[in-house]
C-alpha cells in the first residue's frame, strides 16, 4: 500500500509533464490540456487506466462530433456550448462513458475559442487526447508487484486452515474446547479477505498468474464458509460421543494432506465410507 501512495504522484505527475513537454515540441495549441487529460487517466492499475484511457477516448471523439455539429449549424457563440452539453451529459451515461465529460467538453471550449473547425484543429485537439492519454498509460506500466506477500499470505492461510482441522479432529477425543479458538477462526477468515483483496488488484495490474492465484483464493473463501460450518457443528457434539474417534481420524488427516491432491482423493474415499457405514448404523433410542 505504501508503495502504491507514493508511486501514484510520481507516476501522474511524469505523464503530465511528458504529455505537455512533447504537446508543445510538436507546436500543438493548447498544449497544457494534454498534461490534464494524462493526470485524469492515470489510475491505481493498469487494467482500469488503459479502460479509462479508452472511454475518453471514445468521449473526445464524440464530444468533438456534437460539438462541432453545433457550432457550424447555429454558430460559435457561448449558449451553444450550453446546447452541446444538454446533448452530451445524457450520451456520456447512456454509453457510460462519463468519465469523459470533463477533459473532453474542455476539448469543445477549444472550438470555440478557435471560433472555426477544420481538419488541422480536430488533428490538433486529438493529438492532445492521444498523447495525455498514451503517456498515462506509459508510466502505469510500472506498477509495484505484491505477488511476495501474496504468497507469503496464503501459506499463513493453508498453515491456519492445517491447524483449524487438527484442532477439530483433536476436540473431538481429548474433550477441548473449540470455543477458545473462535479468535484463530476469525483472524483466518480476515486473512482470506485481505488476500483476495491483494489478488484483485494484482490481477487488475494484468500480472502473470494473479488469476490463477485469485481463483484459488475464492476457493479458500468457500472453504472457509465449510470450516465455520464445522466449527458449528462440534460445538453441539457432546464429549461423550462414542464415534468421534472416526471422525477425528478423517480430520487429523485431512490437516496433514490438505494441499496434496492424491492424498485428499483417498481421504474423500474414507469420507464416503464412513457416510456409508453411518446410514447403516441404528438410529438412537434417545437423543
Amino acid at each position: 500500500m505504501r508503495k502504491s501512495i507514493i508511486s501514484r504522484p510520481i507516476k501522474t505527475a511524469l505523464a503530465s509533464l511528458l504529455a505537455i513537454i512533447v504537446s508543445q515540441e510538436l507546436s500543438l495549441e493548447f498544449a497544457a490540456a494534454a498534461g490534464i487529460i494524462a493526470i485524469l487517466n492515470v489510475f491505481d492499475t493498469r487494467k482500469a487506466t488503459i479502460e479509462g484511457g479508452l472511454k475518453r477516448t471514445l468521449s473526445a471523439v464524440i464530444a468533438l462530433l456534437i460539438g462541432g455539429f453545433l457550432f457550424e449549424k447555429i454558430g460559435y457563440k457561448t449558449w451553444v456550448f450550453g446546447l452541446y452539453l444538454l446533448l452530451f451529459v445524457p450520451v456520456s451515461f447512456l454509453l457510460k462513458i462519463e468519465l469523459g465529460l470533463g477533459p473532453s467538453s474542455v476539448i469543445v471550449t477549444h472550438l470555440l475559442a478557435f471560433g472555426k473547425i477544420d481538419a488541422s484543429i480536430i488533428l490538433n485537439e486529438m493529438a492532445l487526447v492521444f498523447i495525455g492519454t498514451g503517456f498515462a498509460m506509459l508510466t502505469n506500466f510500472y506498477a509495484p508487484t505484491r505477488q511476495d506477500k501474496l504468497n507469503r499470505l496464503i501459506e499463513s492461510i493453508d498453515d491456519d486452515m492445517k491447524f483449524i482441522l487438527n484442532l477439530f479432529g483433536e476436540s473431538l477425543v481429548l474433550n477441548l474446547d473449540v470455543k477458545l479458538y473462535e479468535d484463530k477462526i476469525s483472524e483466518l477468515e480476515a486473512d482470506i479477505d485481505r488476500a483476495i483483496d491483494i489478488a484483485i488488484i494484482e490481477n487488475d495490474n494484468l500480472f502473470e498468474n494473479s488469476r490463477d492465484l485469485l481463483f484459488d483464493l475464492r476457493l479458500r473463501e468457500r472453504e472457509m464458509d465449510l470450516l465455520q460450518e464445522m466449527y458449528d457443528d462440534l460445538r453441539t457434539i457432546p464429549p461423550e460421543y462414542s464415534d468421534g474417534k472416526y471422525i477425528s481420524d478423517i480430520l487429523i488427516q485431512a490437516s496433514q494432506n490438505l494441499t496434496k491432491r492424491e492424498d485428499m482423493i483417498n481421504l474423500k474415499e474414507r469420507i464416503d465410507f464412513l457416510k456409508n457405514h453411518y446410514h447403516m448404523m441404528k438410529l438412537p433410542d434417545t437423543h
